[in-house]
């Protein structure tokens, strides 16, 4: 191939469905700047659903990827991916919602089986079943059904679909009051040490370095700071080496394992 047609070529930067809906546009600002930092083509997709952007991960559609914790591990580990950032000083933290105007107030008022709702994101359920083991609940007691995207988790608990729903911390925050006023949280977590992360493809390996620059460049560019704060990396990104994906992988397996 040549370096024309190399140029040629469209990568693809693909957005978790964890991202905060209200700010996917910073997602496509960011998308620009990549293409900036590289000098080539990226189209951002942002997916509303985990099982289409596990897809995208099998069909080779995700150069470039914003991930959660189980994910990292498995593209790391299984696909090869490059660890590039991951937001400074934020982790990802879950939580188990009840409806406001249900029975359920406290752990102690769990029955032992339990219909859960949930997205396909590993992690967040992985924690979120932890957080439910002093309620002397363990997997043969929950019948998950997955829905795609946090909204619907909170809409199953709201509609009584679900008794409890299974949330990451940053998508209840993020939900409108109005919902929020109708959830009570059961349970939250504090981890501290799960992350979401940006990775890149063997394919586009020789832009990481290039990408991680740009990253970077932004920490410390007053006109950047809103755009950080969109993202979710309100205090800029830190660079995540091979010892902080093997981390993760080994998280990951040990809250599997539980």
């Amino acid at each position: 191939m040549t370096h024309q047609e190399e140029g040629s070529v469209t990568r693809h930067f693909a957005i978790s469905p964890d991202v905060n809906i209200r700010h996917v546009a910073d997602w496509f600002i960011l998308n620009t700047k990549v293409q900036r930092m590289t000098g080539k083509a990226f189209h951002a997709t942002a997916y509303s659903d985990f099982a289409e952007l596990h897809k995208a991960y099998d069909e080779g559609r995700a150069d470039l990827v914003y991930a959660n914790a189980a994910d990292t591990a498995m593209l790391v580990r299984d696909k090869g991916y490059l660890p590039v950032a991951a937001a400074s000083g934020v982790s990802k933290e879950a939580v188990v919602v009840a409806a406001a105007d249900g029975p359920l107030r406290a752990l102690s008022d769990l029955p032992g089986a339990l219909r859960v709702a949930s997205t396909s994101a590993p992690d967040v359920e992985r924690i979120c079943r932890i957080l439910l083991e002093p309620a002397n609940l363990g997997p043969d007691d929950l019948t998950i059904e997955v829905k795609p995207n946090p909204v619907l988790v909170a809409r199953a608990v709201l509609w009584h679909e679900a008794q409890v729903g299974f949330l990451p911390q940053d998508a209840y925050d993020h939900l409108s009051a109005m919902v929020r006023n109708q959830l009570r949280v059961l349970v939250a977590s504090k981890i501290y040490v799960v992350r979401n992360a940006i990775l890149a493809s063997p394919a586009i390996a020789a832009d990481v370095d290039a990408i991680w620059a740009g990253l970077e460049s932004m920490n410390d560019d007053p006109d950047s700071a809103e755009l950080l704060a969109g993202l979710g990396a309100p205090y800029g990104w830190e660079r995540l080496t091979p010892d902080d994906a093997a981390f993760m992988i080994d998280l990951m397996e040990a809250l599997a394992q539980d």
